[in-house]
């Protein structure tokens, strides 16, 4: 039989690695800095990402202990497969992620930082016990969690109205990501469906007027777009609702790796300053 790792694409390993999203978060927090002009040290660069690439490796190794069923998506497969060595590697990543936050944050980054983790262990056990009804939506959770993660040093740094109205726009564009993943998953995946509780309620009425919110966020952002930073998420935001129109026209772990790769606009500026 062919394993999970010799099928993959090379494409798709980023995702399976959980490497995608701490790559996600580093670059948007350095363009942050670029943009509003906020001094952000190469330390808590590191520490976002590791942090973040722990937190993306206990979610996926949780998921993995629940029960199997048929029709998974691709990364819940590999950590079934892998799960001894994904545990190491979340080890391995925490450890360095534990240094690194004791050896060079300052008082004030590590005092939000546990802030910060205290909602994260929230989050986490509130979506790896059995559901509770009116709950709120994994989605709308995990964007405020990942735009807060971003956030954090320059909120700290230099907080001001026009951080708040960036991370606004932030998080409509991560929570555009979630809703089309969970959407696609819950959709083109039936044998999961029949085994899987169905997505929030307020989940499902965010995927039916995707095609509505998600542009009207992107015409927004043009509106605002005198600043790159409005330009960037317009960019993504439009190349996310473009990925939802097209539906299965492209296959499903295409659309899965191409929806976090839109993510990646802010290079386009980042190259030219």
């Amino acid at each position: 039989m062919v394993s999970e790792s010799d099928s993959a694409p090379f494409w798709l390993w980023p995702n399976l690695l959980s490497l995608d999203a701490p790559l996600v978060a580093v670059l948007w927090q350095d363009f942050l800095a670029y943009r509003f002009e906020l001094p952000v040290r190469p330390a808590w660069r590191v520490v976002l990402g590791l942090t973040v690439w722990a937190i993306y490796l206990l979610d996926r190794l949780l998921d993995a202990r629940k029960p199997r069923v048929l029709d998974e998506p691709a990364r819940h497969r590999f950590y079934r497969r892998h799960s001894n060595a994904m545990a190491l590697l979340f080890g391995v990543v925490l450890a360095a992620d534990a240094i690194a936050t004791l050896g060079w944050l300052r008082p004030a980054m590590l005092h939000g930082g546990l802030i910060a983790l205290g909602g994260v262990l929230v989050y986490l056990a509130a979506f790896h016990i059995p559901a509770k009804t009116g709950q709120l939506p994994k989605e709308i959770a995990a964007a405020v969690l990942f735009t807060a993660g971003t956030f954090l040093t320059a909120w700290i740094t230099l907080p001001c109205p026009r951080l708040a109205w960036a991370a606004l726009a932030f998080f409509i564009l991560c929570l555009a990501n979630m809703i089309a993943i969970e959407t696609w998953e819950w959709r083109e995946l039936p044998k999961m469906r029949a085994h899987a509780p169905p997505p929030h309620v307020l989940t499902r009425w965010l995927a039916r007027t995707y095609l509505l919110w998600v542009p009207l966020a992107v015409i927004l952002c043009v509106i605002a777009g005198r600043n790159e930073w409005y330009a960037s998420i317009a960019l993504s935001a439009g190349a996310c609702a473009l990925l939802y129109a097209a539906g299965r026209h492209v296959s499903l772990e295409a659309r899965r790796a191409l929806v976090d790769g839109v993510l990646l606009s802010p290079v386009l500026f980042l190259i030219l300053r």
